[in-house]
């Protein structure tokens, strides 16, 4: 069993970190050398903008994944972060279901529109369009898992039935990364 948590961690690291990563090394390469072309050249290369156009896709929707599975998206919490505990985890749950409900049933038809794509190219380099669009169908199925896992984390919490540890958990992610910061130097022996 561990050896297949490593594997699909493993996956799950190529798909949120390695590829979006490549695709933005190649993005900004390919992004370079137009700009190259265009005004040192003066000879611009039309296929440069559909190569950044579909790396763009794969970096955003891909790390798009990476930011909801560490938590990391920009929020506005006003609000929320006057609740109590199990309330926030309440109203969390409610956004979560919201969105589980409508990601499930966007997965069958997006995959359906994006196997019909298979019929469309590109204009000038004729690369598929299932291969363009291909990352958002990862993002639909990754987003819909963390939103899973985090429905349970939610409902154990708003329940009681979590216990002290997923209460202390959601404190823990709740805290601003000023407040972080202020506890790690005060951790490490305070201020000098």
């Amino acid at each position: 069993m561990d050896t297949f948590k490593k594997i699909i961690f493993r996956v799950r690291d190529v798909i949120e970190v390695y590829i979006p990563v490549l695709a933005f090394v190649g993005l900004f390469c390919v992004f370079v050398f137009q700009v190259f072309c265009r005004y040192v050249l003066r000879n611009p290369q039309s296929w440069a903008t559909e190569v950044t156009a579909s790396l763009f896709l794969w970096t955003v929707l891909l790390g798009a994944c990476y930011t909801q599975h560490k938590k990391s998206h920009v929020q506005f919490t006003l609000i929320y972060d006057l609740l109590p505990v199990r309330l926030k985890a309440f109203s969390a749950f409610l956004g979560n279901v919201i969105i589980a409900v409508a990601f499930a049933v966007c997965i069958k038809p997006t995959w359906d529109y994006i196997l019909f794509m298979d019929i469309q190219k590109t204009s000038i380099l004729k690369i598929s369009m299932t291969l363009v669009y291909l990352p958002y169908m990862a993002f639909l199925v990754l987003i819909l898992i963390y939103t899973l896992i985090e429905l349970y984390e939610d409902f154990m919490i708003f329940t009681g039935l979590g216990g002290e540890k997923l209460i202390k958990k959601m404190e823990e992610e709740d805290k601003a990364e000023y407040q972080k910061a202020i506890e790690d130097v005060l951790d490490e022996g305070g201020l000098q």
